[in-house]
């Protein structure tokens, strides 16, 4: 699409057939006038008093104050199928401020063979509170931004409006004591009383334990015969951690307000006389409590041969209790009220993670270091609310397709819906098929699954999660007499992704920008049956693109190189002259 027309304007996609998309010259002149103006200041201050030997005191007390203003504007527009018909305009201004106050108790200590670091704590924080205030409206007297402003804009087109937030407020006490045998067993704990008004004064605090150990093999006498282990290590651990991330701080609260259309009564008699009222606008759960992370781990760390190996191994589990989700509530509880959060199911991951590295000299001028690492993962809704196996208020929908499931003995967030087998070869093949509506050569064939000889839903099934089954890496160094080269690849492998834009691309029915589309070259005809993509139609219909199906399902399993490094180290006889102790210049992509 050219940038400009004949006329000095912007070319676009006004015209039917030229797709929807927007110039993007025209968006970046459009927002030459916006403006942002940020001020950020942050730090803190602390104190530390040792009151005796091996007893410390410290105090720290840190904020962040952040004060932005900004205005921008919309241009009118013309040359797009889908136009902005008013020119727009809105300004605004607000602040918030953050602060974290910890004080801590620490005591260091070795007695003959036995060694203690224990610490003793009190934090409180608040995330963030302040106010804001936003106008904005339509069709100012004048688009001069010398002149635009809220004052400007006329009266029915202007909006107002302002808020305030709290932040959410956190206090913890917590301790942790480490003590250490002789080098050869370790051992720590540490537990955590947390807070936080996400939730209501009935379940706000909780309380959470974990502890480790640690048992070094290398240190024993049995294995001072093996002068290749440099030191070997067996380890494991149990704890527990509390997420109040994803509560709404009013999740505690029943909230009401009003509007025209939800929430107002004809007091009077008369159609004009609507009186705006109270309606429940969100149902309050007073009894949310944190969720809790209980992880299990044991392994190994092991350096060999001089240092020319490392090993470190590890097996966990994370069984996440308490999951807080938003579950659907009966209308007879309010109409249109949100739902709350609440307390319900558990989650489990679990899988293994190795980290291999070796390094040495290949040369006395050739140095090489390799760095392997490898994890599984396995992720399954365990359980959900008694009587609950599906949540279906977080499963996202866009043009009436709802791709995602989360169902009790699945993955988070797996695909589901039904299975494409092939497309409709002719007007036999439909036949001899299970009934299927809008069934038609040239179109999806989805598997009938429990074999009643009707596409149903309940033929639909599982399609693939985005969740990987492993993924890894390779991290390399070679170095050759001052130059180094490194490089660093990554791969996942067993996920699936969900390629929505084929919605856009393989379907004229739904969408008409489709017909500029490479992919409809190779549509589906009575001359081209070996075709994947479905024929080219006007029909919109339950056997093309109107419900989710493994059609949009496609691996997501790549490896990708991210980064390599050269670089090249000075001498240090070159150096020397300048009094530089080291100098290294490199280049990375």
């Amino acid at each position: 699409i050219p940038v400009y027309d004949e006329f000095g304007g912007y070319a676009g996609t006004a015209a039917r057939g030229f797709n929807n998309p927007r110039n993007p010259v025209a968006n970046r002149d459009g927002q030459r006038d916006n403006r942002n103006f940020n001020a950020n200041v942050f730090g803190n201050i602390y104190a530390e008093y040792d009151l005796m030997e091996d007893l410390r005191f410290r105090s720290s007390i840190g904020g962040q104050y952040n004060n932005y203003y900004y205005w921008g504007y919309s241009r009118l527009q013309y040359e797009n199928s889908e136009n902005n018909s008013a020119f727009g305009y809105n300004e605004g201004s607000g602040f918030n401020f953050a602060w974290t106050f910890t004080n801590t108790l620490s005591w260091k200590k070795t007695f003959d063979k036995h060694a203690f670091d224990v610490i003793l704590g009190q934090e409180a924080l608040n995330t963030g509170a302040g106010r804001n205030i936003d106008a904005s409206g339509q069709n100012p007297f004048s688009r001069d931004p010398d002149f635009v402003n809220i004052s400007n804009l006329p009266v029915s087109t202007r909006q107002v409006n302002s808020g305030l937030f709290r932040g959410v407020n956190f206090y913890s006490l917590f301790g942790r004591v480490n003590y250490t045998f002789n080098d050869k067993y370790l051992f720590s704990a540490v537990v955590r009383r947390d807070g936080s008004s996400r939730f209501g004064a009935n379940n706000r605090y909780g309380v959470f334990p974990a502890f480790s150990a640690a048992w070094r093999l290398s240190s024993e006498q049995f294995l001072q015969s093996a002068t290749w282990i440099d030191d070997l290590k067996i380890r494991g651990g149990w704890g527990q951690m509390g997420n109040s991330n994803n509560v709404d701080p009013n999740n505690q609260f029943s909230l009401f307000g009003g509007t025209v259309g939800a929430s107002s009564y004809d007091i009077g008699g008369t159609n004009s006389s609507a009186i705006i009222g109270f309606r429940r606008t969100r149902i309050g759960n007073p009894n949310a409590q944190w969720e809790t992370a209980v992880t299990q781990n044991i392994g190994f760390d092991g350096t060999f041969f001089n240092g020319r190996l490392d090993v470190i191994f590890d097996w966990w589990r994370k069984d996440t209790k308490d999951l807080l989700f938003t579950v659907p509530i009966p209308l007879t509880a309010g109409s249109n009220a949100a739902a709350p959060a609440v307390n319900i199911g558990e989650m489990l991951n679990r899988g293994l993670d190795l980290l291999v590295t070796t390094r040495g000299n290949l040369s006395s001028s050739l140095t090489y270091e390799l760095t392997v690492t490898g994890s599984t993962l396995k992720n399954e809704i365990v359980s959900l609310a008694p009587g609950l196996e599906i949540i279906t208020s977080v499963n996202p929908a866009y043009r009436g397709i709802r791709p995602i499931r989360n169902q009790v003995g699945q993955p988070l967030s797996t695909f589901f819906g039904y299975k494409v087998v092939g497309l409709f070869q002719s007007q036999e093949d439909v036949n001899s098929h299970a009934t299927q509506a809008g069934a038609a050569p040239g179109r999806f064939k989805y598997e009938d699954t429990d074999g009643d000889g009707v596409i149903t839903p309940e033929d639909r099934q599982v399609l693939g999660n985005p969740i990987p089954d492993f993924t890894g890496g390779v991290n390399f160094t070679v170095g050759y007499k001052g130059f180094d080269l490194s490089a660093y690849l990554y791969t996942s492998i067993g996920n699936e992704v969900w390629n929505q834009s084929k919605w856009f691309t393989d379907f004229f029915s739904t969408f008409e920008g489709a017909a500029i589309s490479e992919r409809l070259k190779n549509a589906w005809s009575p001359s081209n049956t070996n075709a994947t993509v479905p024929i080219v139609d006007r029909s919109s219909t339950f056997s093309t693109s109107t419900v989710e199906n493994s059609y949009y399902v496609e691996d997501g399993s790549y490896l990708r190189l991210q980064n390599v490094t050269l670089g090249y180290t000075l001498p240090q006889n070159l150096l020397q002259r300048w009094r530089i102790e080291r100098l290294r210049v490199f280049a990375s992509a």
